[in-house]
């Protein structure tokens, strides 16, 4: 499964001459039908090969003809790894790149040249499937599980020595008081321990968590996660600890993820939308690429697919629909197959984030660090 180390390590990436080939293609689940996905892969190649930054003469049938043989080879060796899901395939000689890499299906089919790699549906796969962690606590023992595509990890906490049974009495119940007392401090210190643990192991900015447990302790130890680890919580489920098991962890986590997923693209939209003009949100292609350029974007909010043809500087890395919009010689400028994805990659090299949602304000929108400079036509 696709990881956000994998796509920054493809967009160290860049090559112009000849450019980067990126396809994406659904591999059917029916092994039967694996035999049509060359010529759709052809098809698809061929359409990319007349887009704005297609493989340039004299050499353009050679690189097509080499991007052919290498997807037909991949397709031939590997395609029944990949029954039902879509593969993303990069390709490009000089820069010694050819990797394939499975990816949830129902991303869609497409081929892109480009200077660099496409990675926009990268980035909506890791939305759809982020990487997470769950915690499930009880008042002895804490379990920390890893997900990550179809993988989970599960790494045991040792138990909290001392921890008797709340049932437990004794002379006229003051035995039972000091007990209860002594059960209270430990498991409070276990919780405290296992939200360190928790924040020493989550990745910054990149995973969410998930807890879970039984009914009356996770809302204690939820009391003692720092602000980070809350600001990280997607949701809680309740579970039985003594027979609960990796996958039924991973059941009863996904819905949750998804939910918060879900819920969070459509509150960035919110967010944006209630912005005053004039304020910290963008709402057309003009003003992002604006935002973009002003190093402002905080979380660019763009569609899971479709691309604009436009330009980058090379000088400065203005991005525009004609290459004219910066003060360097038109010949600084060179084509890219998408803005989108330019705008971006541009985010996230800037430290911001990028999500996408459906039907985004203006067909891609931003919500800012700080109100732009100036506010172009939209």
């Amino acid at each position: 499964m696709i990881s956000y180390t994998d796509v920054e390590k493809l967009l160290a990436v860049h090559c112009e001459d000849p450019p980067v080939l990126s396809l994406y293609l659904e591999v059917p689940l029916d092994p039967s039908a694996l035999h049509g996905l060359p010529a759709r892969a052809s098809d698809l190649l061929n359409s990319a090969a007349g887009g704005p930054c297609g493989p340039a003469d004299p050499d353009a049938g050679r690189v097509l003809a080499h991007a052919r043989q290498v997807m037909r080879r991949l397709l031939e060796d590997r395609a029944r790894d990949w029954l039902g899901h879509c593969v993303a395939i990069f390709l490009c000689g000089p820069a010694g790149l050819a990797e394939a890499i499975p990816l949830p299906t129902g991303l869609g089919e497409q081929a892109v040249f480009g200077p660099g790699p496409h990675v926009r549906p990268l980035l909506v796969a890791l939305q759809r499937q982020p990487a997470y962690r769950v915690a499930v606590v009880d008042r002895r023992h804490a379990w920390l599980f890893a997900v990550a595509g179809d993988r989970i990890d599960t790494v045991p906490q040792p138990a909290a020595a001392g921890v008797r049974s709340p049932r437990y009495g004794g002379w006229y119940g003051l035995e039972s008081y000091r007990v209860n007392e002594r059960i209270a401090e430990l498991t409070h210190h276990h919780f405290h321990d296992t939200a360190s643990i928790l924040t020493q192991a989550i990745r910054p900015g990149q995973e969410r968590l998930v807890v879970g447990g039984h009914a009356d302790t996770i809302p204690q130890f939820l009391a003692l996660l720092t602000p980070d680890l809350r600001d990280r919580f997607a949701g809680s489920f309740v579970v039985d600890t003594s027979t609960m098991t990796p996958a039924r962890v991973r059941t009863l986590a996904d819905p949750i993820i998804r939910d918060w997923a879900e819920k969070s693209g459509q509150q960035l939209v919110t967010r944006i939308r209630q912005e005053p003009p004039g304020g910290l949100a963008a709402t057309s292609l003009a003003a992002c690429l604006t935002a973009v350029r002003q190093h402002a974007v905080h979380t660019l909010a763009v569609p899971g697919q479709g691309l604009v043809p436009g330009f980058a500087c090379r000088r400065c890395g203005a991005l525009g629909a004609t290459g004219t919009g910066c003060a360097h010689a038109d010949n600084a400028a060179f084509a890219v197959p998408d803005l989108i994805e330019e705008a971006a990659v541009s985010t996230i090299h800037d430290g911001g984030q990028v999500q996408a949602v459906p039907g985004p304000p203006g067909g891609v929108a931003a919500y800012l660090r700080f109100p732009l400079r100036h506010s172009p036509s939209t």
